[in-house]
């Protein structure tokens, strides 16, 4: 037959019916179907059948063992009933153990985000798993270097040469005008700072298709043209099309930008950073093929067939064809270097060692804030146990009297399993809560704009079974240790716990607490070396320097500017630079060497910083050697000035007086790398321009005539009124362009801005797993004070004082915390040593870090266990012993 009954419907019957009803109601009501069939439509067939299916639920029709209690739909019915009652009967421990299990839960989906969030780096783009950032590594030092910037011809010959590279594309952001300018549209009158520009090849759009709003991704394909972001186009050029609109920068209206496209803002999780797309297109020292000259960071884009390894084993005869013929000494001498192709999708969370531009993640700070969700989360589970079991005598009764009455051993672990499930359900929505409203506050620890994707149809699903499944796992102890009590014993009151579950017990608290003093030490020592970064002595003074940028824009100007500000009485120095020594400036290597040497065999790479006369003093850096710059001295235009370490690396005994030589610029017009000599005339003491993790580079200082910032040197202590003079002396020079500065000393802080916001986010989760783990410690002094409420009764009767009975109940838990800290010390010590030997520049590990932690973990255990303990000793004596 074609149409048949109701599948379901038929099932129904089955199921409820009785068994001598089954076969006559069942034939009976497929030939009513099929009659129903030839008068109506099968759809009223149907659901006739339906109607004649429900109308048997009867009590004469129904099997009398359908509700019984092995039914297992009745039985969860029946477990929900009895857990929602002893839940409501038990509120404060139930509100404990949900509170716990809510923070754990809502700690955990916080880090999932910023996990899930930091993961999904790169991954937008199409294609996105063939296209990777070329690295340069060598050996300096017998150390590893590994850096993003690479020579002006590598990406084009990666691209002829290979046939595995399909495309290939360079960005500059730090070339020119790259970086930040002072902008405005060509029909404007007013700049405004703005930052984000980098210059690209034509084809970089092209490769990572980034989606265009106006124009198309040949956008680049002129010289003098710029791709903007949405939000920039729509900032100069509201409600217009900007499309063959101008941009000019820094007022030089002889060459605008034409504006030829417009895309999408950048989202979050990129690594690129950047508002302004300048073409690369006609940008002549970014078109000699010239191997010395390394300012761009090169993508290449590979075939899908192409092997990644093979492709890199053979990019080393790149070096040896174009670059250095005597590449095959140097490997055999240790000197050598090597390219290497980094996945588009590691860059974000693996670059933390590579030299470059932009700040990325680390990898090693994402799972490290995986594993503190788990050891959370194990944190409530164990609490939750210790909690379960801790309030055990008080159900011991009920489990007697169930068992007497015919419940099963089984039947008795389900319901404490229903109850442990009802209790996981009611803290995950109380941490979806928690979560909700704390996400904001998070966002702001974290620099990150995250979110709770509530429209993604799998959130709710992976959650409430993520939940079910927490819940059944730290009930399953609960619920077999319950189930197992004799009803003889448990209706006489005769509980006992047992020495391995007493050892168990004790051995979930020890572990509870080794994780919390692991937490405990690791804050420390984040904090410690965050305070010795900061508090470390630089080389050179970075407080009150007042950093006014763009002095560039006076141009001929800037010197005037600079005399009227060294006029105003809280001034001491100033000092005009475009090399300042903290992340985010200028930064400029060239090879040096001795004047006369092969620079083959006795050149190294140096810093060069061009500065003014005034530049030493107004930092007040060292000399501990000749001498400074002097603006009485013609002569010093062609000196220089070294640090110590560059001193050591050239290998001079004695370096004043001698001269060495160093590049200079890329000639434009030969394409050659330009040389000059100087003369050394002073050794500066070596000072710290980068972040700590790195170790002191080589430097030399050397006079210019360009310069972006005028740093000030003030004793005053009135920096509102300071600001007011130089902003008047600003606009009285340039009254049409922003006054822009800030301190070094906040540049500076800048720099670890990223290790202060992960020491922020490792605090605040070590105090909710500390949190956590004493609500576990309060559950078996909880179960404790209740085992020996009759001993306790005895003692107070024969004469104990509420001290005595105190210690007696607090000393188990102060030798399990004491456990505890032998356990932790030696994996905190491997691990904060790991973590620290990521800076170059450390505090010392010393032993006051473990025995702070041991004393605040011994502190809030007694607190924690001190409550419980003078609650049972101040208690009546009598209520415990009236049965006895």
């Amino acid at each position: 037959m074609k149409h048949q009954p109701p599948k379901y419907a038929q099932k129904l019957l089955l199921w409820f019916l009785k068994e001598d009803l089954r076969e006559e109601v069942a034939g009976d009501l497929e030939e009513q179907f099929f009659a129903q069939i030839e008068k109506r439509t099968l759809f009223r067939a149907r659901l006739h059948y339906w109607y004649q299916v429900l109308h048997y639920l009867r009590p004469f029709a129904i099997k009398s063992n359908l509700f019984s209690t092995k039914n297992p739909l009745f039985m969860v019915r029946h477990y929900l009933k009895i857990s929602f009652r002893h839940l409501f009967k038990e509120r404060f421990y139930s509100l404990i153990n949900i509170i716990g299990f809510a923070v754990s839960l809502a700690c955990c989906l916080l880090i999932l985000l910023y996990v899930r969030h930091e993961l999904s780096y790169d991954r937008q783009y199409p294609e996105g798993d063939r296209i990777y950032r070329v690295l340069q590594e060598g050996l300096v030092e017998g150390q590893l270097m590994q850096g993003a910037v690479v020579t002006t011809p590598l990406a084009e010959t990666l691209l002829k040469d290979y046939p595995e590279v399909i495309q290939a594309a360079r960005i500059a952001p730090d070339l020119n005008e790259a970086g930040s300018n002072l902008v405005r549209a060509e029909a404007g009158e007013k700049n405004v700072y703005e930052e984000g520009f980098i210059y690209a090849d034509p084809a970089f759009l092209k490769m990572f298709q980034f989606p265009m709003i106006r124009g198309d991704l040949n956008a680049l394909a002129r010289p003098y043209t710029v791709v903007l972001t949405r939000s920039k186009a729509e900032r100069f050029f509201p409600g217009e099309n900007p499309i063959g609109k101008k941009l000019i920068l820094n007022n030089n209206t002889d060459t605008p930008f034409e504006v030829t496209g417009v895309m999408e803002d950048l989202p979050d999780n990129t690594h690129f950073q950047f508002d302004y797309l300048l073409s690369m297109e006609g940008v002549r020292t970014a078109q000699i093929p010239n191997w010395g000259f390394s300012n761009f960071v090169a993508y290449v884009k590979l075939s899908p067939q192409a092997d990644v390894q093979s492709l890199e084993s053979k990019m080393v005869e790149v070096i040896k064809k174009y670059k250095d013929p005597d590449y095959d000494e140097k490997v055999a001498a240790g000197k050598h270097y090597w390219y290497r192709l980094q996945a588009l999708k590691d860059i974000h969370l693996h670059s933390s060692d590579v030299h470059g531009y932009w700040v990325h993640g680390d990898s090693r700070y994402v799972w490290l804030f995986g594993l503190i969700a788990i050891f959370i989360l194990i944190i409530a589970v164990i609490n939750f146990v210790n909690l379960s079991t801790a309030r055990s005598a008080r159900r011991a009764k009920e489990v007697g009297l169930r068992k007497v009455l015919g419940s099963y051993r089984r039947q008795l672990a389900q319901q404490f399993l229903v109850e442990s499930v009802m209790v996981s359900l009611f803290a995950f929505l109380l941490a979806i809560f928690l979560a909700w409203q704390l996400l904001p506050l998070f966002n702001q620890m974290t620099d990150r704009q995250l979110s709770i994707p509530w429209t993604n149809p799998w959130l709710f699903p992976i959650l409430l079974t993520a939940t079910i499944g927490l819940g059944i796992l730290s009930g399953i102890y609960p619920s077999v240790f319950l189930a197992s009590f004799r009803p003889i014993r448990s209706l006489k009151g005769q509980l006992s716990s047992g020495r391995n579950k007493v050892g168990l017990r004790s051995s979930l608290v020890v572990f509870q607490f080794t994780i919390s003093i692991v937490l405990i030490i690791g804050s420390l020592v984040v904090k410690r070396q965050i305070d010795y970064i900061q508090n470390r002595k630089l080389g050179f003074n970075k407080e009150q320097v007042l950093i006014v940028e763009d002095s560039y824009i006076l141009g001929d100007q800037t010197r005037s500017f600079k005399e009227e500000v060294k006029k105003l009485p809280d001034v001491d120095a100033v000092s005009l630079s475009s090399f300042i020594p903290v992340q985010g400036y200028r930064r400029n290597g060239a090879g040096a060497w001795p004047t006369g040497t092969n620079p083959e065999e006795t050149g190294v790479g140096l810093a060069k910083w061009y500065v003014d006369h005034d530049y030493i003093r107004t930092l007040g850096m060292e000399i501990i050697a000749g001498r400074d710059f002097s603006i009485d001295l013609p002569t010093d235009s062609q000196a220089v000035i070294l640090n110590r370490k560059a001193v050591d690396m050239l290998g001079m005994d004695d370096p004043i007086g001698q001269q060495i030589t160093s590049y200079t610029y890329l000639d434009a017009a030969t394409g050659k790398l330009l040389d000059a000599t100087y003369t050394i005339i002073g050794v500066v003491e070596n000072f710290h321009f980068e972040s700590m993790k790195q170790n002191i580079e080589g430097l030399s200082l050397v006079i210019g005539s360009w310069a972006s910032s005028a740093m000030i040197k003030t004793n005053s202590s009135n920096m509102q009124k300071l600001l007011r003079e130089v902003e008047n002396i600003w606009t009285g020079f340039a009254p049409d362009q922003p006054f822009r500065y800030h301190f070094l000393d906040e540049r500076f802080a800048r720099m670890y801005a990223f290790e202060q916001r992960i020491g922020l986010i490792f605090t605040v989760f070590t105090g909710l797993a500390i949190l956590v783990a004493c609500l576990g410690l309060f559950a078996l002094a909880t179960f404790t004070a209740e085992q020996r409420r009759k001993e306790i009764g005895i003692r107070k009767v024969l004469g104990a004082s509420v001290a005595n009975i105190t210690l007696a109940l607090t000393k188990n838990f102060t030798g399990l915390v004491l456990i505890a800290l032998l356990i932790s010390i030696p994996i905190s010590w491997w691990l904060m040593q790991s973590w620290l030997q990521g800076f170059a520049y450390r505090t010392r590990l010393g032993w006051s870090v473990f025995l702070l932690s041991g004393c605040m973990a011994l502190l809030i255990a007694v607190l924690t266990v001190g409550y419980q303990a003078i609650r049972a000793a101040i208690s009546n004596p009598v209520k415990a012993l009236r049965s006895e």
